[in-house]
């Protein structure tokens, strides 16, 4: 009786060791979150403006844009801030840096924040590791603003 009892107990521990082992095993959700890219390209680095676009024609460099604004950068955070950093030209009368708020909008087809001042949503043309172009309607006019890592 008592080696009954004995190989009864072994067998109980056994049997609940075991359970308790697969338990854990059988609730692991193995559940892959995938990357989000694009969040990824946009907020890995600084973005610098080179080149703004209207019908062909390359506006940056034809006054359109007050010299103090050319060596800007702006610096996308995944919390949903956009930083622009008035760089080494300082426009007068302002500070150090802006904050405004961006987002990705229509399946991440488009963006939407404040860039040269211009609070718009844009269409993401081109967004690579190293090159971030959009499109938008500036009074009435297209312009595509191209930017490079900083």
């Amino acid at each position: 009786m008592k080696k009954t009892l004995i190989v009864l107990t072994a067998v109980c521990a056994l049997y609940a060791c075991k359970k308790e082992t697969e338990t854990p095993s059988s609730n692991n959700n193995n559940t892959v979150i995938p990357e989000d890219l694009e969040m990824k390209k946009i907020t890995a680095k600084p973005w610098l403006i080179y080149k703004a676009e209207s019908n062909g024609i390359n506006v940056w460099n034809l006054g359109a844009v007050e010299k103090c604004q050319k060596d800007d950068s702006y610096r996308f955070y995944k919390d949903s801030l956009l930083r622009q950093y008035d760089n080494i030209d300082k426009c007068s009368g302002t500070t150090d840096s802006t904050d405004s708020e961006w987002y990705f909008y229509n399946n991440k087809k488009q963006l939407v924040g404040s860039i040269l001042g211009l609070q718009d949503t844009a269409d993401i043309v081109t967004l690579s590791e190293t090159e971030l172009t959009v499109s938008l309607d500036y009074n009435g006019m297209p312009l595509k603003i191209f930017f490079k890592n900083n």
